[in-house]
């Protein structure tokens, strides 16, 4: 008798003597083994675990014991073909199934999946309805964290199976540990799970077995929850109680301890163990997999240990994994709100944990962002210290007792009289820091005194008392004559940190300058804080629009990081970014490339650097991506873009980290500067993957995305996937609150998109309300800006049929910037290809070749390597040259440009070139060639773009001469 058959043999056997006692259960036991001395252990051990006195699953191991020989079975599969799938491994088993690596074998296309199959020995009408009902309730959810169902059905053989995709990953926890992931990364990846708990909760499913090995992540960093065996679906939203009583007991919640109703409230439960794992790395109870199944009942009767207790007595070696911290600094960190967050899930009353998967979210978000949480009421206290801490960039020295200024709180005044005494402690304790400290104290004392000023019974985040105190407080200081200089410059240089914060640029701007003047650092502290405060002054100017100014506040702050830590290389790193950047501003792009270059150098020799110096060198990789795309060596500028993902990966940076979402974004430029626009689209998407993931849809960051992805998309020739792009980019920017600046350039995006198309008029509304939009605002802006949306506006009015208005229009255009910017600039450059459109237009071929003259060679200097502004030159010549007459140049000038375009991205633009090539060829008396050319091209130009499009209007006439449809 195989395995298989000894196993079903004994269930059976066990089913007809569990139900006697005695010798008439022992002479019926006998009878049936008949002498098989293997079967009759087996069922004697299913009677032992079936006798144990304690919960009715506590004897589960004891049944799995018993029932080991059914393992082998799964090796028995391998080689079967089941439906259109062929066994080629064994991936797990469970106690109802076992899981199996398949792949397509039908021949339709290949696959790789996972198949689940019941288990022969587990089959029975209870194993059926769970196992279909599993099949189905994977049927109905559908979310990029859930493994999606593929197929199902039942076998030759009467056996039910389904297939799932197959997920290549390790259980999360092991995945974080195995990148030593910090508390951050932790949280982050851990809402990609709850993000799959509420859309099953919406979806009306719990799913009762939430652990580490259901949740695994892939090598993108992706999350997929797996396993719905022991799932149930309510039957209304949530109210109704399962009483299933299948588990797994590290994870069981009370309530399936003791068969009480099961609701969401159970994987809220669960979630908490699992988030407990996550950050501590030890369960709240203590047990492991090596826990006897009686202590385990024991131990989850108590209550859980507290998350920084289980921190703090965590091993040297399980701290370090969360981003290199000891127990003692982990326990620290996870004070507070993580702590109560994991409390609130560990709650035995199911009625008194979190109400939902999403406050959970919730909670975990206000917690990434330093807000209170709503697990617990903080009091004013802790509200402050959270104040604090998401504005922790502008706390330091005396800028956090400015912080606890604006707080407004009796608390405020309480941490202003501490950092006072510590200022003071700082004094007694070393000689040359006595100065410096002294100097601190005497700032604190000053702001100190401000507060007292305050209502403490004000609101926490009143924005009217905030900006009261800052006034305040700046008046006070011009009024305190006994403040030593070098506090009042301490005090000054902290103040335009928080009002450039706030927005009020033109405040910040002044009091930088009077609080940085004839300031000289004395050691590496106060240097490397100086630096900080002329960097952030430097950003600043760029705001007022002072660019050519912040070259020097960013060379005198690389200067003092070379001087004061000029063994910290990440230091150079993040002085040479800040440089680069002040260059870029100033137009000086061949010093900002050199500079980023030097930048990730330095980095690329680092063997463990930072985090925030990982991100200044992504920065600088994702700048070189994108200045050496737009001007110089678009090729050169993608190896860079690839470059920064490389570097991304090799220091373990997350997949949904943010960080990556400016590096795409840049890596997308040079993509579609290098023309392949499909990677581009791909890069862009990526990074709007992970902005909705770690912020959720909307915001500022995802209006810039969205607004590149209209343009690739457009590039692309899918002009309503990039209208609707561009529309939604408009709108999230609207929403967000950006500027002037940013929302018209949504609108000149979504114009350039709809003169792409052939939909003049839209293209010219949204040109104009650009142009409403930077001539009224009071923000500042490129002094050129009206003028670069002019030139877009006449040459769109000249396609919409009237060139002679849009000529003169552009030739006074021409005029201005010409004292604007200069013969030599890009703006120059761009209002000649305007003139160059419109002369075409107007049949005016002299002019246009006159202007041509012109600007091919400016063209050549400004950007040498940008064979699609070559190829639009080159296009406009064949059409002057054909309205010369010129008609065998003109046709070697289009036959030149088609062998050019053969890539699939040029699809829409060979197009139009062959329509242009069927006009010479008629002109030259060649119907029968200018109709297969019109044939070409009609099909793409007709699926493209409107009919009003003027490449388009001028074939659909001449395909009317030529007798095609």
């Amino acid at each position: 008798m195989n395995d298989t058959l000894r196993g079903q043999r004994a269930l059976a056997i066990f089913d007809a003597v569990a139900d006697l006692e005695g010798e008439a259960r022992e002479r019926r036991l006998l009878e049936l083994c008949e002498g098989d001395a293997d079967l009759l252990a087996q069922v004697r051990a299913l009677l032992a675990a079936d006798a144990e006195p304690t919960d009715p699953f506590g004897n589960a191991p004891r049944w799995g014991e018993a029932m080991a020989a059914d393992a082998a079975d799964g090796d028995h599969q391998v080689g079967r073909s089941i439906g259109a799938w062929h066994i080629v491994g064994v991936i797990g088993r469970g106690g109802m199934g076992a899981v199996y690596a398949a792949e397509r074998s039908d021949g339709a296309y290949a696959q790789r999946a996972a198949l689940k199959l019941i288990r022969a020995s587990a089959d029975s009408q209870t194993a059926r309805e769970r196992f279909l009902r599993e099949r189905q309730i994977l049927a109905g959810l559908q979310h990029p964290n859930i493994a999606t169902l593929l197929d199902g059905g039942i076998s030759a053989e009467g056996e039910p199976w389904f297939v799932m995709e197959r997920v290549d990953g390790e259980p999360i926890d092991r995945w974080c540990d195995a990148r030593k992931l910090g508390l951050r990364e932790r949280i982050v990846l851990f809402l990609q799970v709850l993000d799959a708990v509420r859309y099953a909760h919406r979806n009306l499913v719990v799913h009762r077995d939430l652990k580490p090995s259901n949740l695994l992540v892939d090598a993108d960093g992706r999350v997929k929850l797996l396993d719905f065996g022991i799932a149930k679906q309510l039957q209304d939203s949530g109210a109704t109680a399962t009483h299933d009583r299948a588990l797994t007991f590290e994870y069981a919640s009370p309530e399936q301890l003791h068969d009480a109703p099961i609701t969401t409230a159970t994987d809220l439960w669960q979630l908490g163990v699992i988030l407990h794992r996550l950050l501590a790395g030890a369960h709240p109870f203590g047990l492991t997999r090596d826990t006897p199944v009686a202590s385990q009942l024991q131990q989850l009767e108590r209550d859980p240990e507290p998350l920084t207790r289980a921190a703090a007595q965590a091993s040297a070696e399980q701290a370090a994994l969360r981003g290199g911290l000891s127990p003692a600094s982990l326990s620290r960190a996870l004070r507070g709100s993580l702590a109560d967050i994991v409390q609130a899930c560990l709650r035995r009353d199911p009625e008194q944990r979190y109400a939902s998967a999403d406050a959970l979210a919730t909670d975990l978000r206000a917690w990434l962002d330093d807000r209170p949480i709503t697990a617990v009421r903080l009091s004013r206290g802790a509200r402050a210290n959270l104040w604090l801490r998401r504005n922790r960039v502008l706390a330091a020295s005396a800028g956090a007792v400015v912080l606890a200024l604006l707080a407004g709180t009796g608390v405020a005044l309480w941490q202003a009289r501490e950092a006072r005494i510590q200022a003071r402690i700082a004094v007694q304790e070393r000689g040359e820091a006595e100065r410096q400290s002294a100097n601190a104290g005497a700032a604190m004392d000053f702001l100190g005194n401000t507060l007292l000023a305050a209502d403490p019974n004000q609101a926490l985040d009143t924005k009217i008392t905030t900006r009261q105190l800052l006034l305040a407080a700046t008046a006070g200081l011009e009024k305190d004559k006994t403040l030593a200089p070098a506090a009042r410059q301490a005090v000054q240089r902290r103040l335009a940190t928080i009002y450039a914060n706030l927005g009020e640029v033109q405040t910040a701007e002044h009091l930088f300058e009077v609080g940085l003047a004839g300031v000289e650092p004395h050691s590496r502290n106060e240097a490397l804080q100086l630096a900080r405060e002329l960097t952030d002054y430097a950003v600043v100017l760029s705001t007022v629009g002072r660019p050519r100014d912040m070259v020097a506040p960013t060379q005198r702050a690389l200067a003092l990081r070379r001087r004061f830590a000029p063994e910290d290389e990440g230091m150079q790193v993040v002085g040479l970014t800040a440089l680069a950047s002040a260059h870029y501003q100033n137009g000086e792009l061949d010093k900002a490339v050199a500079d980023w270059e030097k930048s990730v150098a330095l980095a690329e020799r680092l063997v463990s650097p930072a985090p925030d110096v990982v991100e200044k060198a992504i920065d600088a990789y994702g700048a070189l991506a994108r200045m050496l795309g737009e001007s110089a060596d678009p090729r050169r500028g993608l190896r860079y873009g690839q470059a920064g993902l490389a570097f991304a990966e090799r220091h373990r940076l997350p997949a949904l980290s943010p960080i990556r979402i400016s590096l795409l974004l840049y890596l997308s430029d040079a993509q579609a500067l290098s023309g392949d626009n499909p990677a581009a689209e791909k890069s862009l998407r990526d990074a709007i993957a992970i902005a909705e993931k770690t912020a959720g849809p909307g915001g500022y960051a995802q209006a810039k995305l969205y607004s590149a992805l209209g343009l690739v998309l457009s590039d692309l020739g899918h002009y309503p996937e990039a209208v609707a792009a561009a529309e939604r980019a408009i709108g999230y920017a609207v929403a967000s609150g950006s500027g002037v600046r940013d929302r018209s350039t949504g609108q000149i995006v979504l114009a350039g998109i709809h003169e792409k198309a052939g939909n003049y008029p839209i293209a010219i509304d949204c040109l104009r309300r650009a142009l409403a939009l930077v001539r009224t605002a009071d923000a500042l802006q490129p002094a050129t800006l009206p003028e670069k949306i002019e030139m877009r506006l006449w040459r769109v009015v000249a396609e919409n049929g009237a060139p002679e208005t849009a000529m003169r229009r552009l030739a006074e255009l021409r005029r201005r910037i010409e004292t604007l910017s200069g013969r030599e600039s890009a703006d120059f450059a761009g209002v000649l290809t305007a003139q160059l459109q419109a002369a075409a237009l107007a049949n005016k071929p002299d002019l246009g070749l006159a202007l041509l003259r012109q600007a091919r060679p400016l063209w050549a200097k400004l950007a040498p390597t940008d064979k699609q502004r070559q190829r639009t030159l080159q296009r406009h010549e064949a059409m002057f040259v054909r309205m010369r007459g010129n008609l065998a140049a003109a046709e070697g000038l289009q036959r030149s440009l088609l062998t050019q375009l053969d890539a699939p991205q040029d699809k829409l633009a060979r197009a139009s070139v062959l329509a242009e090539l069927a006009a010479t060829r008629f002109q030259q008396g060649d119907k029968r060639e200018a109709r297969a050319l019109l044939q070409q091209a009609l099909p793409v130009l007709r699926d493209a773009v409107l009919p009003q499009e003027v490449t388009r209007a001028e074939a659909e006439t001449l395909a009317r001469q030529l007798g095609l449809p």
